[in-house]
């Protein structure tokens, strides 16, 4: 089992659809709280670039279903309520237009990476939680350390942020020695 497939520590999992057309959200009774689908026209992909060997369903199995940047998703909770996900700017140069956020039941939650490798997430302005992605250069292996209680939809949100959207993005300067290295 790939680490993205893994519960997170208060037990909760995510699990993509066999075609691909959406991400569930379970809580730790396995109970549905949420699904994720791409915006209409798009589909999941892998985070991290693509073997050529690979076909897009392989590459999700082994690294976890991934937002297209700036493409706005659709976030339903099992009683019909929806909300807007969207996992930063399209052609974001800079780290601190790369954040996610999602409004829903009247809260407005934000994951704020800072560093290529880390974020907080945030709930109305208040920390929820800290994140780290593992070390190496395809790591899904994501921690999380709790900075205030949550609810329900809290974690719904804060597994959404820690298995499909990841913490970390590089900055402008990091993302310009990668093109000219290639």
């Amino acid at each position: 089992m790939h680490s993205w497939q893994r519960r997170t520590d208060t037990g909760w999992s995510v699990r993509i659809a066999p075609d691909l057309a959406a991400v569930a959200i379970f809580d730790p009774a396995g109970a549905l709280r949420g699904e994720l689908f791409p915006a209409e026209g798009e589909e999941f992909a892998a985070h991290f670039s693509r073997l050529n060997r690979e076909t897009a369903a392989e590459a999700i199995d082994r690294y976890g279903p991934a937002l297209t940047k700036g493409v706005p998703a659709l976030l339903r909770l099992p009683d019909g309520t929806s909300a807007e996900v969207l996992d930063g700017k399209r052609d974001a140069s800079r780290r601190k237009n790369k954040l996610c956020e999602v409004s829903i039941v009247g809260r407005r939650y934000r994951l704020e990476h800072s560093s290529g490798r880390k974020a907080t997430a945030l709930r109305d302005g208040t920390a929820l939680a800290k994140y780290a992605r593992a070390r190496g250069l395809r790591a899904t292996a994501v921690s999380r350390r709790a900075l205030s209680a949550t609810d329900e939809i809290d974690e719904c949100v804060l597994t959404l942020f820690q298995k499909v959207i990841l913490p970390g993005r590089e900055g402008a300067f990091a993302e310009a020695l990668s093109v000219l290295s290639v």
